[in-house]
């Protein structure tokens, strides 16, 4: 092992969840990593990363390291990507990105200590991207700079049902989602959590309008994850979905898709389909909504803050680090959103 680690330094290495679970049980800092169930916290179960292992059709590898006194868990994906895909130039090489594989606003790692994870992964040959990190550290040797921020709603004490919800906003942001409630009167609403409704035509179709592509995720990822599906129906045909799981008091808002070939306006649909999230959060009584990454303008007018995220990103190749690291600006998603006073004050 490189210099910089002692002699109590171990790194396992596999591409089988299953095996490296096993690994990492027997580890030094096992009982800091596992829960009551003898499994790792949402999104990193057991169950999930077999899923996406086969739903994810990007190579993927798991990283377990320790040493004395610290250790790190993440997960690695191999993909050929715009590096600089929040900038206007392109340059398209394999990159390793360390990130939960399936476009979660959550980073894609477990560690008692993010500075010396970071340093191990400089080590790691080839192109490195770290995504969604919540604080910035200095590395030396590595890029960093702001990526896509996660927006996030608290609900307000005193709200616990969607009509004290709309009574709290604002009458501009009332107004508009009383128009998208309107526009949507003919919709119907689903709630599954099996497969009994295909859902993947319409997150291809999203899929395909992103400005901002990582992974593609296969059929078998939406019949088989452990979560609730509000499918969103016009004249029995589905228009659109969200895929949500709650994760202690919180309300994760994983993915969705929609119709884009209708001639309805889609800015109606989507307004109503981040309703029927805070309506459904509401009634599970959980306080938090993380409404994940991109739409920002949207989310905030719900009432939704933004969470500062960041990257970390290193070559290998001398030449081609330095680059990176000057050309740092190239690789930040730039943002600039009005400050909205969604509720009374």
């Amino acid at each position: 092992m490189k210099k910089r680690f002692d002699e109590s330094f171990k790194e396992y290495i596999n591409e089988n969840p299953a095996e490296i679970f096993e690994q990492m049980k027997n580890a030094r800092f096992a009982g800091a990593l596992f829960d009551k169930d003898n499994d790792l916290p949402f999104p990193f179960t057991l169950s999930m990363l077999t899923l996406l292992k086969t739903a994810n059709p990007l190579k993927q590898k798991f990283y377990y390291i320790e040493d004395d006194s610290n250790y790190a868990f993440f997960t690695v994906y191999e993909n050929r990507m715009n590096l600089f895909t929040y900038g206007k130039a392109e340059w398209f090489m394999n990159i390793q990105t360390v990130a939960f594989p399936c476009s979660l606003s959550n980073s894609g790692f477990i560690t008692n200590n993010v500075k010396w994870m970071l340093t191990y992964i400089k080590t790691i040959k080839g192109c490195k991207l770290v995504l969604n990190l919540d604080e910035k550290t200095d590395i030396k040797g590595m890029s960093f700079g702001e990526t896509l921020p996660s927006c996030e709603l608290k609900i307000p004490e005193g709200i616990n049902d969607i009509k004290t919800y709309m009574d709290a906003l604002r009458s501009p942001y009332r107004r508009r989602i009383n128009i998208a409630v309107k526009n949507c009167s003919d919709i119907e609403i689903l709630r599954i959590r099996d497969d009994s409704v295909d859902i993947h035509p319409l997150y291809l179709q999203t899929y395909d309008k992103s400005e901002y592509k990582l992974e593609c995720l296969n059929k078998e990822f939406f019949d088989k994850t452990d979560g609730e599906k509000i499918i969103f129906l016009r004249d029995k045909k589905p228009v659109g979905f969200v895929l949500l799981k709650e994760n202690g008091s919180e309300l994760v808002f994983m993915l969705c898709g929609m119709d884009y070939t209708l001639d309805k306006d889609n800015a109606d649909l989507y307004f109503y389909m981040l309703l029927k999230i805070v309506e459904y959060a509401l009634e599970k009584n959980l306080r938090i909504i993380d409404f994940g990454q991109t739409s920002e303008k949207t989310k905030l007018k719900f009432g939704a803050c933004l969470k500062k995220k960041y990257f970390y990103a290193h070559h290998s190749n001398p030449f081609l680090n330095l680059f990176a690291m000057v050309g740092k600006h190239m690789l930040e998603y730039k943002y600039d959103f009005p400050e909205f006073h969604v509720f009374k004050e």
